[in-house]
């Protein structure tokens, strides 16, 4: 079992040594580590990020139902708004007006 390890290791080193000799692929190698370095380090930064009420925003959740509750009547409140001001005061077309 060590001899597989080894073999494996070492064929691992040939691998990395052949890939690297290359000035172009160490460059490449570089690039994508500070890529990933640079990706790491935002995720872990808004992980640290406490979250305000203004994060919700536009994001509801579910499971908030005092927020729920008011965003559904404000959508009730519009409708009534309409219906009260907008939709009463247009003429309708039946037969009595003709």
């Amino acid at each position: 079992m060590a001899k597989n390890k080894s073999l494996l290791l070492a064929g691992l080193a040939a691998g990395a040594y052949a890939y690297f000799r290359k000035k172009e692929n160490r460059d490449k190698a570089v690039v994508a580590f500070n890529n990933t370095k640079a990706k790491v380090n935002s995720y872990m930064d808004a992980q640290k990020h406490n979250n305000s009420d203004l994060t919700a925003t536009g994001n509801p959740d579910p499971q908030d139902i005092p927020d729920n509750k008011m965003v559904s009547e404000g959508a009730m409140t519009s409708v009534q708004y309409y219906n009260e001001e907008v939709q009463d005061k247009t003429p309708k077309n039946t037969d009595e007006t003709k």
